[in-house]
């Protein structure tokens, strides 16, 4: 029992080693990131997270302020009031627009230039923490969505962090971090693409806080996109109902790796090794950096006793993650 304990720790330090940024070059990224305050009526209040995308300009969650009484940014002390907001309510995205807000901007990077298992970490205010602090993570998920990607990461945030910044490791800003997965179990931390801030620029300012439309990731469960209906079965191990929804996402989108990997991951649940291996092989097709579905095709080459697929499947990851290879391994019995 202990050997298989210390062998999952293993894996686990595997994935998560990272190359941290250095405090300094943590702090000069801070510069840029504001803290949002917002007051509805009765004297409620909430607070977020902002990120500087050009001069005068913040990036940050439209669900933070939404039809709120007052908004505003602070930094180093000071207040400042935006002028007017550029709103997509419906994809969440705002940016408020100031005449005095003089912090640097940050570079940003599209997401189509993302890959799988890219280090990356946010800078967020959370739990109302006066201090913009780091989360590090990996790029576990792109999935297509507005024209663009939606984030999921690793990179773990928490309440107050809502609008707040998700950086590679040159520190572009590649995504807005802003929702995260329901439940108590593994959470799934999701980010805006800043693909969007340039498109929302170009729209008409509007000087009220008032929401002309609920946010995608809260709409009702059956108007959510795949790969959020995916993750409440798999969370419940709902096997059938994940099994169903992963076969209609297959059908909506033949090309999407992350399809195959559900599809395959319910059959390896209930037990149907072949259809799981095929699916899984078919997500590593479409993305040979899905190292989810090799992790998975690994443990079914040892279930099977299948040497010569665990030395292929291993050779495979060892192009990804190199520690996680080694982990394997050293604690196989081939």
């Amino acid at each position: 029992m202990f050997k298989k304990i210390y062998f999952l720790v293993l894996i686990f330090l595997s994935q998560y080693t990272y190359s941290y940024p250095a405090q300094s070059e943590l702090f000069g990224l801070s510069e840029s990131m504001v803290q949002v305050f917002v007051t509805f009526k009765g004297g409620v209040t909430g607070s977020g997270s902002g990120i500087v995308i050009k001069e005068n300009h913040v990036a940050t969650n439209c669900h933070i302020f939404a039809n709120s009484d007052g908004v505003n940014v602070v930094k180093f002390f000071q207040t400042y009031t935006p002028i007017s907001v550029y709103a997509d309510w419906e994809n969440d995205l705002c940016i408020l627009k100031f005449d005095n807000l003089t912090l640097p901007s940050v570079n940003l990077r599209a997401s189509n230039d993302l890959s799988y298992e890219e280090k990356v970490f946010s800078l967020t205010f959370p739990n109302d923490n006066p201090m913009p602090l780091p989360s590090y993570g990996k790029i576990k998920a792109l999935y297509p969505f507005q024209k663009s990607n939606i984030i999921r990461s690793s990179a773990g945030f928490t309440v107050g962090s809502s609008g707040g910044a998700l950086f590679d490791l040159n520190f572009n800003l590649v995504g807005i971090t802003t929702f995260k997965s329901p439940g108590r179990r593994e959470n799934y931390y999701y980010c805006l693409p800043v693909d969007w801030i340039k498109e929302l620029l170009e729209k008409k300012e509007q000087i009220n806080l008032k929401s002309n439309a609920t946010p995608f990731w809260a709409l009702p469960e059956d108007q959510k996109p795949f790969f959020m209906k995916i993750v409440l079965p798999m969370q419940n191990e709902d096997w059938p109902l994940m099994l169903k929804i992963a076969k209609s996402w297959t059908q909506a989108d033949d090309e999407n790796a992350d399809a195959w990997y559900y599809l395959a991951f319910a059959q390896k649940r209930m037990s149907n090794l072949d259809f799981a291996k095929l699916f899984f092989k078919q997500a590593i097709k479409l993305n040979n950096m899905h190292l989810d579905s090799l992790i998975e095709l690994t443990e079914i080459s040892i279930k099977q006793k299948d040497s010569m697929e665990f030395n292929r499947v291993i050779n495979l990851i060892s192009k990804i993650n190199q520690d996680l290879a080694n982990s394997y391994l050293e604690n196989s019995s081939f």
